[in-house]
């Protein structure tokens, strides 16, 4: 069943002049509705509207199942998708639908339920500063915008603490982890980036569908998913940063690892020689028959042994 709400005009003794508040309504057929109609449906639900011989229908189809934000205009009305990124894991899918807008329309294909959230929360906002679709639907993109500088805060956040992390020598950051920062990152920079281009589209109002106020509104969207498109790309620059001091740390222990293998390779060197020189099948060696020779080995090499060891030691090696 369709989700709608209708646009109600207040009464200007309550807020003032072109003020409005969404109400939802049980109408199960948004496009015979006589007031100003927002509804969230299903594909099979918008196929029934009787909106095909506009061409919306086949538009809608297409853009529905799209992991892009794009826009189209027509001459009559506007057709668009919104893919907005999953802010769990990367795994997630994104939450995937269309819109159509017209002067007394404006329909969400969603079956995800990420549009009727915001329209719920747009509902409790009580007051709109205007009854058209055009103006909810600058309130539904500032909606899906308005809490992602905080996100993006958070998510700033969590990667110092991952730096904090690899202060510590113990720690077992994986670089799984560091790229999953980035590619999220970059996931929410493109995002913005293709709302800013439809904010941008829609405020250009090639087909006049909207007032100049309406349409010079979609303005501030623009601005803002460019801040938030910045913020993402100094977040993607944080992370390659994050990912070279994993790197250069990971360098500095197999660095350590190896010093201490060649250490301990110098410290049995002396030890290797007698056994490789004694070891050898030959009678003539001189001092075979010299009763204290293993003894004499053994101290000098002890001693050879503390000598390298103190010398490490003063070089600070060990």
């Amino acid at each position: 069943m369709a989700i709608c709400y209708e646009l109600e005009e207040l009464r200007p003794t309550q807020i003032g002049d072109h003020m409005s508040s969404l109400v939802k309504v049980s109408s199960t057929e948004p496009s015979t509705c006589a007031r100003p109609t927002v509804a969230v449906v299903s594909r099979e639900e918008f196929e029934r509207l009787g909106l095909e011989e506009r061409g919306a229908h086949e538009s809608l189809a297409e853009l529905a199942a799209s992991e892009s934000n794009y826009v189209d205009i027509y001459p009559d009305y506007i057709v668009g998708s919104i893919a907005v990124p999953s802010k769990g894991s990367l795994a997630d899918p994104p939450s995937l639908f269309a819109f159509y807008l017209d002067s007394h329309l404006l329909i969400f294909v969603d079956e995800g339920g990420t549009a009727e959230a915001a329209l719920e929360r747009i509902m409790d906002m009580g007051v709109l500063a205007a009854s058209s679709t055009a103006h909810c639907l600058y309130i539904f993109f500032k909606e899906l915008l308005v809490d992602d500088l905080s996100f993006l805060g958070e998510f700033e956040d969590r990667m110092e603490a991952i730096e904090e992390q690899m202060l510590d020598v113990s720690s077992g950051i994986r670089t799984n982890t560091i790229m999953e920062y980035r590619r999220q990152s970059m996931r929410f920079g493109v995002y913005y980036q293709e709302i800013a281009t439809m904010a941008s589209v829609l405020s250009d109002n090639e087909n006049k569908l909207m007032d100049k106020r309406e349409s010079l509104a979609f303005d501030h969207i623009e601005h803002l998913a460019d801040r938030l498109a910045r913020r993402s790309e100094t977040l993607k620059e944080y992370s390659l940063q994050l990912h070279e001091l994993h790197q250069t740390r990971i360098d500095l222990k197999q660095n350590s690892t190896m010093q201490i293998f060649t250490i301990v390779t110098v410290l049995f060197a002396p030890l290797t020689l007698v056994t490789g020189w004694f070891g050898m099948n030959l009678q003539m060696l001189p001092g075979l028959d010299w009763p204290f020779m293993w003894a004499t080995l053994i101290i000098a090499a002890l001693i050879c042994t503390s000598a390298l060891l103190v010398f490490f030691r003063w070089k600070r090696w060990l």
